[in-house]
C-alpha cells in the first residue's frame, strides 16, 4: 500500500529538480463540489430465488421509499463529493496535487417481489447510504486550458447509514452488515477543461473516475415471506463512480518571474530595422501601442485594440521572419499577484487575436509584468499597457 505512493514522490522530486527557471511557481487552493453515479454494488444471490436488481438509469441520483400512508417518499440524497486541492507548479505544465474529500454514495435496489403489508403499504425498494473521507496527492499535467491529473485517495473510516430492513407481519428484509473496511486506496483519473467563466474568478469543470483497489462494505439481506427465510442476498460494495466536479481555483502565492534573457546571436548580422506607424524599430526595442488599453480589471479586446493589432499582424505578415514578445502591464491598484495575473491574460488575449488573423503560435511570446514597471505616477490608466518588443526580424 505505500508503494505506490513512495513511487509518487520519487517522481514528483525528478521532476522539481529538473526544472529551469523558466517557470513561476504558483500555489493554488481550489475548493471543488461534484455530483456523480455510483458503480452499483455486486450482488450474490446463487442461495437464494429472489435476487436485488439494481436500476443504473434512476439509480445513485435520487433514492424513493414508500411510506406508511402508501405514498412514495424521494430520497433526495444526491451521490456526491466536496473538498478542497492545494495545486503547486512544478514546471510550465506540471504541478502536484495535495487535498482532502468527502464521498457520499446512495445505492437504489429493486425488489424482485414486492411486499405488500397491508392494502396501503408495499415495499418495492431498498436504499443502502454509505459515507467517508479521503486524503489525496497526485500530479496534474496542464495545457491549452486542458488538464489531465491522476489523484491517489487513502480513506479513512467510512460511516454507513444504511438501514438493516424492514419486516412487518413476517414480510419484507432484514439486512446486517457482514464487514466494513477502512484504510482503502482509490486511483482517481480525471479530465477536464478551464477558464469557462466570464466571471472575475475562473472555474473548471472536468470528468473522472474512482477506481478503488479493494471493496469497502459488504452486506447480507435476507427476504422474509410468511415468517420463512425466502433466500439470502450478498452485496459488495465499492467506491467505484463516475463524477463530475467544478473548481474554482484561487491562486494564493506566486514567485514572480525573472526577466528573459536577451537573445545571444552567435553571427555578427547587421542590423535590421522595420518601420511602424512612421517609425523605424530595431531588434530588441519596445513600442508601446498606444490604442491597446485597458479598463480597470479587465482583459476584453476592445474595437480600438483591434485596429492596433490589425497593424501588428500587417507588420508580421510583411516580415515573415519576424518573432514579437508582447507584454502586458497593469496598474498598482488592487493585489500585486493578481494583478501579474491580469497583465499575462492581457497579453494572451492579443496573442489570441493574432492568432485568429492567420499568425503562427511559435512567432508570438506573452509576458505579464502586472505594476512592476510604472511609465506614469500621476496617470494610472497609462500604465494599463500593452508593449511589443521584437525579438528576431
Amino acid at each position: 500500500m505505500k508503494t505506490p505512493i513512495i513511487l509518487l514522490f520519487i517522481f514528483i522530486s525528478s521532476l522539481v529538480f529538473s526544472q529551469s527557471n523558466t517557470y513561476r511557481p504558483q500555489l493554488r487552493l481550489s475548493p471543488h463540489f461534484g455530483v456523480g453515479w455510483a458503480i452499483p454494488p455486486f450482488i450474490d444471490g446463487s442461495n437464494s430465488n429472489l435476487v436485488l436488481k439494481s436500476n443504473p438509469l434512476k439509480n445513485y441520483i435520487i433514492g424513493e421509499i414508500t411510506t406508511s400512508s402508501g405514498a412514495n417518499k424521494q430520497i433526495y440524497k444526491m451521490t456526491n463529493t466536496i473538498g478542497i486541492d492545494a495545486n503547486y507548479l512544478v514546471s510550465k505544465q506540471w504541478s502536484v496535487n495535495l487535498g482532502v474529500n468527502r464521498a457520499m454514495h446512495i445505492n437504489y435496489v429493486k425488489d424482485p417481489a414486492p411486499v405488500r403489508i397491508s392494502n396501503n403499504l408495499e415495499y418495492d425498494s431498498w436504499y443502502y447510504l454509505y459515507k467517508y473521507t479521503s486524503y489525496f496527492i497526485g500530479l496534474k499535467h496542464y495545457r491549452n486550458a486542458k488538464y489531465f491529473q491522476c489523484n491517489i485517495h487513502y480513506t479513512t473510516k467510512v460511516k454507513d447509514e444504511s438501514g438493516d430492513g424492514v419486516v412487518i407481519n413476517g414480510n419484507g428484509l432484514s439486512g446486517q452488515s457482514l464487514y466494513k473496511r477502512n484504510n482503502v486506496l482509490i486511483f482517481s483519473p480525471e479530465y477536464g477543461i478551464g477558464g469557462v467563466s466570464s466571471f472575475d474568478f475562473p472555474i473548471e469543470l472536468s470528468i473522472g473516475l474512482h477506481i478503488p483497489t479493494a471493496n469497502v462494505l459488504r452486506k447480507q439481506a435476507t427476504f422474509i415471506r410468511n415468517g420463512s427465510n425466502a433466500g439470502t442476498n450478498n452485496l459488495n460494495f465499492t467506491q467505484a463512480a463516475v463524477w463530475l466536479r467544478v473548481r474554482i481555483p484561487f491562486l494564493v502565492w506566486s514567485r514572480n518571474p525573472k526577466a528573459t534573457k536577451p537573445v545571444i546571436v552567435t553571427k555578427p548580422a547587421p542590423q535590421k530595422t522595420v518601420e511602424y506607424e512612421g517609425k523605424k524599430v530595431t531588434t530588441g526595442e519596445k513600442i508601446i501601442l498606444k490604442s491597446l488599453q485597458f479598463e480597470q480589471a479587465k482583459d476584453i479586446l476592445s474595437p480600438s485594440a483591434m485596429s492596433e493589432l490589425d497593424k501588428v499582424e500587417q507588420l508580421m505578415q510583411q516580415s515573415p521572419t519576424m518573432i514579437i514578445e508582447i507584454i502586458g502591464h497593469t496598474s498598482d491598484e488592487g493585489d500585486r499577484n493578481s494583478n501579474i495575473e491580469l497583465s499575462l491574460k492581457r497579453a494572451k488575449s492579443c496573442k489570441e487575436y493574432l492568432l485568429k488573423k492567420g499568425i503562427k503560435s511559435n512567432r508570438i511570446q506573452v509576458r505579464g509584468m502586472g505594476p512592476d514597471s510604472p511609465i506614469s505616477r500621476t496617470d494610472k490608466s497609462l500604465n494599463r499597457r500593452v508593449e511589443m518588443q521584437i525579438i528576431r526580424m
